[in-house]
């Protein structure tokens, strides 16, 4: 497992925690990773790139294979970075802990 920009490339998918507040270009509808980190793709097998924001309790959950492929260079800001469509996104929500204790606790009284 190796961190990179607060993301984390494990088991052919690159993680990074966002808060899409301030992630994305809601005007441009895009999401930005630094060049660097779409060359980690090849070293590290990646399939998948999921952005998780807790906050909102959502997943954005792309294809390695698009965000490479469909993806450009631009500067916005002081570096150059590699930018993408949200749009090739599947959004999922994601379950906050309480609820996750639940249902663990609802399977065990039910056996």
């Amino acid at each position: 497992m190796k961190k990179i920009n607060r993301g984390v490339f494990a088991d052919k998918q690159y993680t990074k925690y966002v808060n899409f507040n301030k992630a994305v270009l809601w005007k441009d509808r895009e999401l930005s990773l630094p060049i660097y980190i779409i060359a980690g793709f090849n070293a590290y097998h990646t399939e998948k790139v999921v952005f998780i924001d807790r906050g909102r309790g959502e997943k954005w959950i792309f294809k390695a294979e698009d965000v490479r492929d469909k993806g450009f260079r631009k500067t916005v800001g002081q570096e150059e970075q590699w930018y993408f469509p949200i749009e090739m996104a599947k959004k999922e929500e994601i379950k906050k802990i309480q609820d996750i204790i639940k249902e663990n606790l609802w399977e065990d009284e039910d056996g």
